[in-house]
């Protein structure tokens, strides 16, 4: 595990401070700006000057430092004095008046913040890192690549930001994520362009972001510093998102407005850290990986490798559930557009996670034989192919549902793929033996995401839905899981089976059981199914409780097999049946 300690504290301390000192000024600067008050306004901007100038201060304290600690590393000492040649030129800016746009202001800030953040990644390194600075092989070299262009989309994504502030574009789109109920609006102003180009360089970060923190958390797992920057990249952009949308909903509230530019500095400085520690540590401190041996295929073979990556067979149950959750919300036919879209998005969604759930898993596919023959496994694809595939299919997933169907879908559809991926397939996979219980969630959703295409609103069905799926998804994988224990042991994968051995396990699936086909009659109970239901319940429900009686009483793979087999039929049933209750009664 790569933990590398603090090699210059001094250095470190101020180079903090001068980082969180620059956020202050961003944070008064952009206040003044959208703060809709002459007097305010008049009263920060001797404020921001004072500011600016003590920034100065700092940044040549930082230079004396360098000069003094790093004088052989020319690098270091350079952007050192590039911070104080950035922080004049900061300071002249904030002297200089309006003549200048805010864009460039914010640029040369994201460049000062950027070279001092550098400083501040190199003094936390030991001196014998240093010496070795630099990435080697090709995959390091695409990985940095990958970061500068990141970089240079995050700074378009500042200057659009600022061009919306500017023009007054930020209500040109009242509404989000969509704009005026639309992706495109017919009636296109210069503002609302600009409002646009803003909100879709939002998504092209947004993708570039996850690409990062899945590739840094993959490859480089044992790098602390790495993991850490790269997790914090990411719940950064996430509360940036969440931020944006607020300051629409609530008309840009002064405050939010200048929280929110600020916070966009704290991404790009998050961005940089990251880089910097990569650039700085790969040569002396990460494997040099293995060029993928890929192999040669033909366009209509490829096209049937990428279609495997997409996991078709567990596809299909999800789009089940998600199109008898429309009929049931519908009580009876929804249109057959709104059908169409919802399961194209839902396909797309899952797919796309499916994908990203074989990227991640590619490091132990190859202990397990029911994963060993994975296209990510025996060379048909590379990891790169892999995992854009999977990103421009989550991505998809959630323009067509925010073009086609509503918001409310594409947000449940998208927090579904950031469960499933982030949350379940990284980490609780991993560390616990209640990965299934809690992860079971994600495939929980599109039932969620099928009632809202519907009725655009959650309520208490929908929630019977998701329960129903969330205490059924155990006693399902936990009977798979028993057939493919030895798999699971070789991958170090803490699966039930593994922990507890088979006789807890065959108790476990008994009782999830008794819980799900409890659940399943709650429906009826609360008046929300029929007869129909209630009778059709209980023949499906029967032989479940069977199955897994026998599994527990005389376990052999064979019962286990069995119940497997039967819980997929079972689930696809049951939703047939609540979609008939629904539409016949």
């Amino acid at each position: 595990m790569v933990n590398l300690s603090i090699a210059q504290p001094g250095v470190t301390r101020l180079t903090r401070l001068t980082a969180g000192w620059m956020l202050l000024v961003a944070l008064v600067g952009g206040f003044g700006r959208v703060s809709g008050s002459a007097a305010l306004a008049a009263w920060l901007e001797p404020l921001y000057w004072g500011l600016t100038g003590l920034a100065v201060l700092l940044a040549l304290n930082l230079a004396w430092l360098a000069w003094r600690d790093y004088r052989p590393y020319k690098l270091i000492l350079g952007a050192a004095w590039g911070a104080v040649l950035t922080g004049f030129l900061l300071a002249f800016l904030s002297l200089s008046g309006p003549s200048l746009t805010v864009s460039v202001t914010l640029l040369v800030l994201a460049v000062h913040l950027g070279l001092v953040l550098f400083v501040a990644a190199a003094a936390h390194l030991p001196k014998t890192v240093l010496e070795r600075t630099g990435v080697s092989g090709q995959s390091q070299r695409s990985f940095l690549r990958f970061l500068a262009l990141t970089g240079g989309v995050m700074l378009l994504l500042l200057v659009t930001g600022t061009a919306v502030a500017g023009t007054g574009a930020g209500l040109a789109c009242p509404d989000w994520p969509l704009c005026r109920g639309e992706i495109f609006p017919a009636d296109a102003s210069f503002q609302l362009v600009v409002n646009l180009i803003h909100r879709f360089t939002v998504v092209a970060v947004g993708v570039a972001v996850a690409a990062i923190v899945l590739q840094v958390r993959r490859r480089y797992p044992q790098h602390i510093l790495l993991v850490k920057w790269s997790t914090a990249l990411g719940l950064l952009f996430l509360a940036q998102v969440g931020l944006g949308g607020l300051n629409v909903l609530l008309r840009l509230p002064g405050v939010m407005s200048a929280v929110h530019s600020t916070l966009a500095l704290a991404i790009w400085g998050a961005l940089v850290i990251l880089a910097s520690l990569y650039y700085l540590t790969a040569k002396a401190t990460l494997p040099v990986e293995a060029e993928p041996d890929v192999t040669s295929v033909a366009p209509r073979q490829k096209a049937a490798v990428y279609f495997r990556l997409t996991k078709p067979w567990i596809l299909v149950l999800l789009l089940i559930t998600t199109a008898g959750a429309m009929f049931i919300a519908a009580q009876g036919m929804p249109s057959m557009p709104l059908i169409l879209y919802t399961l194209l998005g839902g396909a797309l969604a899952a797919s796309g996670a499916s994908v990203l759930n074989s990227y991640i898993d590619s490091d132990i596919d190859h202990l397990m034989s029911r994963t060993s023959r994975r296209p990510t496994v025996t060379g048909l694809v590379t990891p790169q192919e892999t995992l854009f595939f999977g990103l421009g299919l989550s991505t998809l997933s959630f323009l067509v549902f925010t073009t086609f169907v509503n918001p409310l879908s594409a947000a449940l559809s998208t927090l579904g793929i950031l469960y499933y991926v982030f949350f379940y397939t990284l980490y609780l996979k991993r560390a616990t033996i209640h990965n299934i219980i809690i992860g079971g969630a994600a495939g929980a959703i599109p039932p969620l995401v099928g009632w809202t295409a519907v009725t655009n609103s959650l309520d208490l069905g929908a929630f019977y839905l998701f329960a129903i799926i969330f205490f059924w998804t155990p006693p399902h994988t936990w009977a798979l899981a028993l057939l493919v224990k030895k798999d699971y042991a070789n991958a170090r994968v803490p699966m039930l089976p593994v922990v507890v051995g088979e006789q807890e396990t065959t108790y476990q699936i008994f009782l999830y059981s008794v819980l799900l086909i409890t659940l399943t009659l709650l429906p009826f109970v609360a008046q929300v199914m029929g007869w129909l239901y209630v009778v059709g319940a209980v023949a499906l429900g029967v032989p479940f409780l069977y199955l897994a009686w026998t599994l527990w009483r005389n376990y052999n793979k064979a019962s286990s097999k069995k119940l497997y087999k039967f819980s997929q039929l079972y689930l696809a049933l049951l939703f047939l049946v609540m979609a008939l209750d629904r539409t016949l009664l």
